[in-house]
């Protein structure tokens, strides 16, 4: 496996790597494997914060994948980890599914009620695929009110069976459009906060570390600036125009594949 060689930890994108929607990526489930046989430490990563780490575990499971929930860090994970870490007394307004609120929820932090959102100190905006106007209409109360606006990514778009379907980018979107302001804070790829958590789970230093994933904006921009090993697939987001365009500049990716599996067998 040219690609791993003196690597010996995996970051790997799940949304346009081992998945799109709920259809594996084909041989996914054999590359995984695989990657573990070799004896690589895995941490699973996503930027969709509508599912709880515990859902991912059973969808991967679904799909022959085996894997604990330690071994997973979602943007509404890390999110959790951010708020209960620097304000453990917030007030939170969601905009954003129940995996997002689940985990806000299981590190002990304090969800305002929907129709209460001045209280809160907080307004918290994740992919949300049940957004209508009552949610927008809230969060706007609760920012004017002075809540910071956080969110989990900023994605425009994620990979489904179907296609490309709007991302957080779309909920994020429409709550700046209304209040005039940008999130002060976004915890998803490209930011850090996710790679730092996955590195500590794993144990290991960014120079031994590769991250695996098919977005050039997220997954290989924050690989490069955390001094990561940077694998493209071309089974997700980004095409392969897209990746040749991306040669001789800062998000050039160290290697590129058709797919996880040609990464691994290659």
């Amino acid at each position: 496996m040219t690609a791993f060689e003196g690597i010996s930890a995996v970051i790997l994108d799940m949304d346009g790597v081992i998945y799109r929607g709920d259809r594996p990526v084909r041989a996914a489930a054999r590359a995984v494997k695989r990657l573990r046989d070799s004896g690589k430490k895995l941490v699973f990563s996503t930027n969709n914060s509508a599912s709880t780490r515990a859902a991912y575990v059973r969808k991967l499971a679904r799909m022959g994948i085996p894997a604990r929930e330690h071994e997973i860090v979602t943007s509404g994970y890390a999110t959790a980890i951010y708020l209960q870490k620097h304000t453990p007394h917030a007030r939170i307004y969601v905009v954003g599914e129940n995996g997002l609120r689940s985990e806000l929820k299981r590190a002990g932090l304090n969800l305002v009620p929907i129709k209460k959102p001045e209280k809160a100190t907080h307004v918290v905006v994740g992919l949300d695929r049940t957004i209508n106007y009552g949610k927008i209409a809230g969060g706007l109360r609760a920012l004017l009110a002075g809540a910071e606006f956080i969110a989990t990514n900023a994605d425009a778009t994620y990979p489904t069976e179907r296609g490309l379907s709007p991302g957080a980018g779309a909920t994020v979107g429409a709550l700046a459009g209304c209040s005039g302001r940008n999130p002060s804070l976004v915890i998803g790829k490209p930011s850090p906060y996710m790679i730092e958590i996955a590195l500590e789970l794993l144990g290991t230093k960014p120079s031994e570390t590769a991250i695996v994933g098919d977005r050039l904006d997220t997954d290989i921009r924050v690989g490069k600036k955390m001094g990561l090993r940077t694998i493209l697939v071309l089974s997700g987001a980004c095409t392969k125009r897209e990746a040749d365009r991306a040669k001789n500049t800062e998000m050039a990716p160290d290697f590129v594949f058709k797919n996880i599996a040609e990464a691994v067998v290659s």
